[in-house]
């Protein structure tokens, strides 16, 4: 296998991992882009869930655009393994396997914490707000826990990933690293808070920024890898030709 046809295998994944990562981010705006209300607060106790107006059709395309968007990140995943050097077969281990976590849990996450807003916005109208957060809060209370797993996956995949473009165990220059889903995400996350300690008034940016940090953050990583890749292939064409 040539290198060239690596790096076009390598852009392909990639491109592909960015499509899921879009997909996923659909998801997140799904939940996250309604109207801010004083008062909100956390992933279910906001205004425009508990007074009934989460949309009935938020959920379905929440749970397609998930599920196709998990599939896709199969591509991802290889795409984060091909770009270890073959010398740090461990470091690429760890990283497989907190992507395969990542891959086969993360979909009910999604539809975990999307079943949870429509529930929320379904029971209000019948229960009353006080009831149906409280209901809501209690399962979202038991089901957590168990979902640590797919956390911890992520964990595992997203801090090896970075680790490993940080400590130049990838093929990747080092510098490739203002764009990796972590710095991204973290800059994401950071500016409500920063918001909040000026006493800004609370806005639908706040959670869409915060809900849609890490996929967002996969978006950017993965086209900016295709974009690397892309470069690469060009240059050795152009350097074939001279």
């Amino acid at each position: 296998m040539n290198i060239a046809f690596e790096l076009k295998n390598y852009r392909r994944d990639c491109l592909l991992g960015a499509l899921g990562a879009l997909l996923m981010l659909i998801g997140d705006l799904c939940l996250s882009v309604i109207p801010a209300s004083p008062g909100d607060s956390g992933l279910f106790l906001r205004g425009a869930y508990l007074s009934g107006a989460y949309g009935a059709w938020r959920l379905p395309l929440l749970t397609a655009t998930g599920l196709v968007g998990m599939a896709l990140g199969f591509f991802t995943v290889r795409a984060t393994c091909a770009r270890i050097r073959p010398q740090y077969a461990r470091l690429r281990r760890a990283v497989l396997i907190g992507g395969v976590i990542y891959v086969s849990s993360a979909a009910a996450l999604h539809f975990f914490i999307g079943s949870l807003a429509d529930w929320t916005s379904t029971l209000s109208p019948l229960l009353g707000r006080d009831e149906a957060a409280a209901l809501i809060s209690a399962a979202y209370g038991r089901i957590m826990p168990a979902m640590g797993i797919s956390y911890a996956g992520m964990v595992l995949w997203g801090l090896g990933d970075a680790y490993a473009v940080l400590a130049n165990k990838t093929v990747l220059p080092r510098r490739m690293f203002v764009f990796h889903m972590l710095a991204v995400q973290l800059v994401m996350a950071l500016i409500p808070d920063v918001r909040q300690a000026l006493d800004a008034q609370v806005s639908t940016w706040d959670f869409v920024l915060s809900q849609g940090s890490g996929n967002a953050g996969l978006l950017i990583w993965m086209a900016a890898n295709a974009r690397w890749a892309d470069r690469q292939i060009k240059m050795k064409e152009a350097n074939s030709h001279e």
